[in-house]
């Protein structure tokens, strides 16, 4: 059994890793999201797209290029829809069977050796966790939540925080606490692949780390962090 059979993806989505694999290999390109965080171990949700990263300093649009033209020879429609310094993003459809996918392309500072325990080359777990918390700040998807709730167990919040910094040079505590308490306003049904018990978890994580910082931050005198967290029913 090869490790793509063997990995719980969509058949599709590991044809698509498969028939993109020159352009992972010439460009560098790790797999990311919640992907890598499966392949580690630690989630088993669906994953809904694909996500790569790379280190490398070749454009994202001629990477995007790359990856249209490595779909177009295998009979798959493609097209690069975003193509910015640091984001890039692939539409790939197969118009016989109507499936399609998203492939979205990061270029972040890498810092971990890449993993090999998928069906391509992984990201180390720490650029994987990292990532994911940037994520969870910038745009606090159910899919965020989820996944750096998954590694609740591995990391401290101070660490979680630390590998997020890692990523936005903007980086502020005060918009991961205000993004934390937004858990409040996703519905259970947005956490797909979760039961109510699973639900339950992520957002008492939510508001245990939110806390956790506001916490901190009232030792280190700012009295201006609410420390009223909502308890889970």
């Amino acid at each position: 059994m090869t490790a793509s059979s063997a990995f719980p993806a969509p058949p599709f989505h590991l044809r698509l890793i498969e028939d993109a694999r020159p352009v992972l290999d010439q460009y560098g390109l790790l797999l990311a999201g919640g992907y890598a965080l499966l392949a580690h171990g630690c989630t088993s949700r669906p994953v809904d797209d694909l996500t790569f990263a790379t280190g490398g300093e070749a454009p994202l649009a001629e990477i995007g290029a790359a990856l249209v033209e490595a779909f177009g020879s295998t009979g798959l429609s493609a097209e690069v829809c975003e193509a910015g310094p640091r984001i890039g993003r692939v539409v790939v459809g197969d118009e016989i069977t109507g499936q399609s996918c998203e492939v979205a392309l990061l270029r972040e500072p890498l810092r971990d050796h890449p993993a090999d325990i998928g069906p391509c080359r992984v990201l180390g777990l720490d650029d994987a966790v990292g990532l994911k918390v940037r994520a969870l700040q910038d745009r606090g998807l159910p899919r965020d939540f989820a996944d750096v709730a998954s590694v609740s167990g591995l990391y401290s919040f101070r660490l979680l925080e630390q590998l997020g910094a890692r990523y936005d040079d903007e980086w502020r505590v005060e918009d991961l606490v205000e993004r934390l308490e937004t858990v409040d306003l996703l519905a259970d049904e947005a956490f797909g692949g979760l039961d109510e018990e699973g639900v339950a978890a992520v957002r008492r994580f939510a508001y245990a780390w939110a806390e956790d910082i506001k916490l901190r931050r009232v030792d280190d005198g700012d009295a201006e962090f609410d420390l009223d967290v909502p308890d889970v029913d």
